[in-house]
């Protein structure tokens, strides 16, 4: 487990602050039973203290409860995970795992690394000072999970930094990483390099640029139109391969396929219905 020096010490706190990478890795011990070994104890209030800080940091304590419910170290203190939960981080379960799958976005962005990707693939020393740390909300991070899921953690971390440097954000909002991961290809339809991606993120991001600062210069009405416009363009772009998908999908399972197609004709049947009369 790595040692805290004075360094770590954040001004004005009595103790160190945790970075993410000072966590042990997560041991998954799904039938542990009993009292915590010496190890399990260490680790368990190494991660009480995670949580303690997890409004300064939340990624932090994100991992933290990660560990301790994999490892099952909340069986200590706790007579189920769900009250450990509920007690440590205030939520839900479910909550609590989408900010775990989002908790090692927020820490590459938090401490960038020395090697990043070039477009070419092949990863080379590039000094760090050129790399800035970027913050991301919780909820940035689990908007960013189609990324994550088709191309990886630190895929999903560049993005976001290709959205803020961007749009000249110092931290980009839950909404504006919506609307452009809405009309990001998943890899199944479209599969991207990291020089593609960053090229299609930067136009996406200046494009939902506009649109916010077009939607904030418009009365109510006229922007609440405009939201249902937005996605009804999010839809169409992402559209371009529906017809193949459905033949793969039938070629594969016939009977799912067919309900799923009529699941997406009675939707369509509805946007059709509740077309404006113009």
């Amino acid at each position: 487990m790595a040692t805290l020096t004075e360094d770590d010490v954040a001004q004005g706190r009595p103790q160190p602050m945790i970075r993410f990478e000072q966590l042990p890795a997560a041991v998954d011990s799904p039938d542990a039973q009993g009292p915590l070994t010496a190890e399990e104890e260490e680790t368990w209030e190494l991660c009480q203290r995670s949580f303690a800080q997890y409004k300064d940091a939340w990624f932090v304590a994100a991992g933290a409860l990660d560990i301790s419910l994999r490892g099952r170290l909340w069986r200590r203190d706790y007579d189920t995970a769900e009250a450990f939960i509920r007690d440590v981080a205030d939520m839900s379960t479910s909550n609590a795992y989408r900010q775990i799958a989002g908790a090692r976005i927020a820490a590459l962005l938090a401490e960038p690394p020395r090697l990043e990707l070039e477009s070419n693939d092949l990863s080379r020393m590039r000094d760090s000072d050129n790399v800035r740390a970027y913050v991301i909300s919780q909820r940035a991070a689990e908007s960013l999970t189609p990324i994550r899921e088709d191309y990886g953690e630190d895929a999903a971390a560049e993005a976001y930094r290709t959205v803020a440097e961007a749009t000249g954000r110092d931290k980009v909002s839950q909404k504006t990483i919506v609307g452009i991961v809405k009309q990001f290809p998943r890899r199944a339809v479209e599969e991207l390099d990291a020089e593609q991606r960053r090229e299609r993120l930067h136009a996406l991001a200046l494009r939902q640029a506009d649109a916010e600062a077009a939607a904030k210069a418009q009365p109510a009405p006229v922007a609440a139109f405009a939201a249902y416009v937005a996605t009804a363009e999010a839809f169409a772009g992402k559209t371009d391969g529906l017809a193949a998908a459905y033949s793969a999908a039938a070629a594969a399972d016939p009977v799912e396929a067919k309900r799923l197609a009529v699941r997406l004709r009675d939707h369509l049947t509805v946007v059709v219905d509740n077309l404006p009369n113009v």
